[in-house]
């Protein structure tokens, strides 16, 4: 079943990116059923949904609904910090306000999307950083004293990675420097159509110029839960690389911030009214 899996999937990846197709063999190694792709809006690409299908009539199977129930139905739960995240100082260089390390509470993710879509607070704090965004060093004060951050990867009881209370099943995609705040739109809805991701959160980032993208993982993989989420946060990075772009190099141009490899990784949240989330519905 997992040959039949790969093949599905490697149809698509052979014509476009053949490095990666280790990468889909991992994800699905751990898995005891094969993947399915739950419905056509799931896959905006047509190409790709014709290919998946004429594998299925040429194997004589059907792809069935295993892992996306598993994943569904995974409670995700983060850990939410008020500002800042790096000490505030003050003209002379002295500190006045100290990094936040300690979570101020615990939200789901459904949670969070009410925070990014509807907080007139977040609203304000979003829309001057974005005005400062062509200044980096404004640009980064800004964010950094003033934005709530949360941890996608899970829970803990002190923002370092052995802290973990609890793993949330996600890790963060962040696409950067983009050109405009068009194409960042336009990439949001490109990322959570993605059927090899499944985002179940993605959002602008607060400067309009990029994109953040919570993606799901099988926590039941291994028994290592650290090891598990980063083997998973590595090739989620190495896939959205070789997909969107590298932008490790920024004179090179836009794609895969790799500053989001660490376990514990904050992700700012910023108000985005048309954010989306993938509503959990009951599967047969």
């Amino acid at each position: 079943m997992h040959k039949l899996l790969i093949a599905n999937a490697g149809i698509f990846i052979k014509t476009v990116f053949p490095t990666i197709k280790s990468l889909l063999s991992y994800y699905l190694s751990g898995l005891s059923q094969p993947l399915h792709l739950p419905s056509r809006h799931l896959i905006r690409s047509s190409y790709l949904r014709e290919e998946i299908q004429r594998t299925q009539k040429k194997c004589g199977c059907k792809i069935n609904t295993f892992l996306i129930k598993r994943i569904m139905n995974q409670e995700r739960k983060l850990s939410f910090f008020l500002p800042p995240i790096s000490p505030v100082k003050d003209a002379n260089g002295k500190n006045v306000t100290p990094t936040t390390l300690v979570p101020h509470k615990e939200l789901t993710l459904e949670e969070v999307w009410n925070i990014v879509t509807g907080s007139p607070r977040l609203k304000k704090l979003t829309e001057a950083a974005a005005a400062a965004y062509g200044d980096e060093k404004e640009y980064r004060r800004l964010k950094q004293s003033t934005l709530p951050y949360v941890t996608p990867c899970g829970t803990f009881s002190y923002r370092r990675s052995d802290r973990l209370l609890a793993p949330s099943g996600l890790s963060i995609l962040d696409l950067d420097h983009l050109d405009s705040r068009e194409e960042a739109e336009r990439m949001r809805r490109q990322l959570f159509d993605d059927p090899f991701l499944l985002p179940e959160l993605v959002f602008v980032s607060p400067g309009g110029h990029g994109v953040k993208a919570f993606v799901p993982y099988d926590l039941g993989r291994t028994s290592d839960v650290k090891q598990n989420a980063a083997e998973n946060i590595y090739w989620l990075m190495e896939y959205a690389r070789l997909r969107y772009g590298d932008c490790s190099d920024k004179d090179k141009g836009k794609g895969v911030d790799y500053s989001g490899k660490d376990l514990v990784r904050a992700c700012f949240l910023s108000h985005d009214e048309r954010a989306l989330m993938r509503v959990k519905t009951p599967m047969g």
